[in-house]
């Protein structure tokens, strides 16, 4: 064989080579990136499925029920109390002070005074 008929072949099998090569590496990165995708799909559909019970939770009475009481609603025929916080008087006079300071007089000992 000649060195010419060498070279050709090198060639010929150069620009068979690349192409196989590229198409092999671009199957193996689209193979990894569909698996992440399955991955995701899978944890979507976990997701999902917790959303769902989520959302028929919040239809039922119960929850309902729950969440009025919350906003101090009560049954029909139940009482409902309140119950204040216990405050000692000269803390609830520094609280009013403090409150109106900057909306009437800047010397907020000038109110206790009077």
């Amino acid at each position: 064989m000649t060195v010419g008929a060498l070279v050709l072949i090198a060639l010929v099998s150069l620009m068979l080579v690349r192409p196989l090569a590229r198409t092999f590496f671009s199957y193996h990165r689209t193979a990894g990136i569909l698996q992440e995708r399955r991955a995701e799909v899978r944890d979507l559909r976990v997701r999902h499925a917790e959303l769902t019970e989520q959302v028929k939770f919040f239809d039922t009475p119960q929850y309902v029920a729950e969440k009025a009481r919350s906003y101090g609603y009560v049954m029909p025929g139940e009482k409902a109390y309140v119950i204040r916080e216990l405050v000692h008087p000269e803390s609830a006079a520094q609280y009013a002070i403090s409150r109106l300071r900057n909306v009437t007089v800047d010397d907020p000992t000038a109110l206790a005074q009077q």
